[in-house]
């Protein structure tokens, strides 16, 4: 019997590392002749392939130069997340399932990036904030205390002068279908910089049809934002008050860039978000804003409604933890 239980377990181990040494052979296979398709419009290499028992399967080590860009991208690992290692062994039946005649979507699926780093002299990072900066609204250059509390996004000349010498991030998108409806979690983290989390649920489950069609328009029955400030508002402060900024002239210029961002975003933010977000600036560790509408809001229809009333049709509320 002794005996027997060792042979069983010696099996499934073995069975379990034959499995992973498949899927890794797989996976090196099939992303080295994708990675020579596309190698006239960039150069990627890669350490390897790794994955775990949970279903994550990850690229390692992966080192990027895109177009004409000189300077390379560096990401510690880019990730598949399934909900098992069952499903690692049918990422082949997955593709045909999402391509065939009898497509289906995954019940779940995530991605994620982890450690991509870039110094803010890469030629890539300098394209990417005149890019950025080109985007945003008409900017005051005058509008001292817009520009260092960010208003507008930050320079790499600014973020250097805030103490940054390169940006690591890490950021994650996933779903789970439950009922009918869609979860969707996303998650962003910036070292020394700030954190994010966001969490909505979803009316309507999704299909390839309506995906493959453009047609998918998501009803969100409520949402939560996250917000963590790790340096950079103390940062930012430090900046504005070396620039001549009172403290009251910078807390106006921190909320001022609060409203703005949500303008952008077709939401004018009333007082139950204004003042909970206050008392973060004087001290709370996380900000959270929670969306709980009557009924399920169509997202692709806000910028239909005024501004002004998006915060009761959404039912926003906000609170300091």
């Amino acid at each position: 019997m002794k005996n027997l239980l060792v042979t069983v377990i010696l099996v499934g181990v073995l069975g379990y590392f034959g499995a992973k040494f498949y899927v890794h052979h797989e996976v090196s296979s099939n992303l080295d002749a994708a990675l020579a398709m596309i190698q006239p419009f960039a150069d990627i290499q890669y350490d390897g392939v790794s994955s775990t028992m949970g279903g994550e399967l990850s690229i390692d080590g992966v080192n990027a130069r895109f177009g004409k860009f000189h300077d390379r991208l560096e990401i510690d690992s880019v990730s598949l997340v399934t909900p098992s290692f069952w499903h690692l062994l049918k990422l082949s039946d997955m593709g045909q399932q999402m391509g065939g005649s009898d497509a289906k979507v995954p019940d779940a699926l995530g991605f994620a990036l982890t450690g991509m780093r870039a110094d803010l002299s890469d030629d890539f990072m300098k394209a990417l904030s005149k890019a950025s900066r080109d985007a945003a609204p008409e900017i005051d250059e005058d509008d001292t205390g817009a520009q260092c509390v960010g208003k507008y996004g930050f320079s790499m000349a600014t973020l250097r002068r805030l103490g940054y010498k390169d940006l690591v991030m890490s950021m994650s998108m996933g779903y789970q279908q439950e009922d009918g409806k869609v979860l969707v979690d996303m998650w962003v983290d910036v070292d020394d910089m700030y954190a994010m989390k966001i969490d909505m649920t979803l009316d309507g489950a999704l299909t390839p049809q309506a995906l493959a069609s453009n047609t998918y328009r998501p009803r969100m029955i409520d949402g939560r934002l996250e917000y963590q400030d790790h340096s950079l508002i103390e940062k930012t402060r430090v900046l504005c008050r070396r620039q001549g900024l009172s403290d009251d002239e910078i807390l106006a210029a921190e909320l001022d860039a609060f409203q703005a961002a949500g303008i952008e975003n077709g939401i004018a933010f009333d007082e139950f978000v204004v003042i909970p977000y206050q008392k973060f600036l004087a001290g709370g560790s996380k900000f959270v804003l929670t969306a709980e509408p009557n009924e399920p809001i169509n997202l692709s229809q806000i910028d239909l409604y005024k501004p002004e009333d998006v915060p009761a049709l959404l039912n926003l509320s906000a609170q300091v933890q």
